[in-house]
């Protein structure tokens, strides 16, 4: 083999790991950005408790609502009975979403989340933090509002 074949498959391998690099980490995607909708699960920060968080429908300028599950993340138990705070921040802009919106539990360690209110088009991170007996958990989830 020469020289120049040497270089041209070096080249190739590099362009190719290259590639598929960029393709898995499209693929793996994450809680990043979800364009206004869609299921986002995470497991806190603190480790405890892993949230899932589904709109409705996809989040629009105005009153959203969703739907919160929270498990245990050790044995995966519903966690019921928490005290939960929700607020949603944007960024680009500095402030919070106008009022707190209202926290239902509905049961199995699922809660409604109802009226979040988003004034306006753009990217907001979603905050929720849990107390549930003697535990602190949360989660920041961000959405892309149209």
């Amino acid at each position: 083999m020469n020289r120049t074949n040497r270089l041209s498959r070096a080249r190739f391998s590099r362009l190719l790991f290259g590639s598929l690099a960029a393709l898995w980490l499209a693929a793996c995607g994450g809680a990043e950005d979800t364009g206004g909708g869609g299921e986002q699960e995470s497991i806190g920060l603190r480790g405890a408790m892993v949230f899932t968080l589904v709109p409705e429908a996809p989040l629009v300028q105005g009153e959203n609502d969703l739907r919160l599950t929270l498990r245990d993340a050790a044995s995966g138990a519903s966690v019921e009975g928490a005290s939960i705070e929700v607020i949603a921040i944007m960024p680009a802009m500095g402030h919070e979403a106008a009022g707190a919106p209202s926290i239902e539990e509905a049961g199995e360690g699922a809660y409604a989340v109802r009226d979040l209110a988003l004034s306006m088009p753009g990217r907001w991170d979603v905050h929720v933090k849990v107390e549930h007996e003697d535990r602190i958990d949360e989660v920041h989830f961000v959405y892309d509002v149209l």
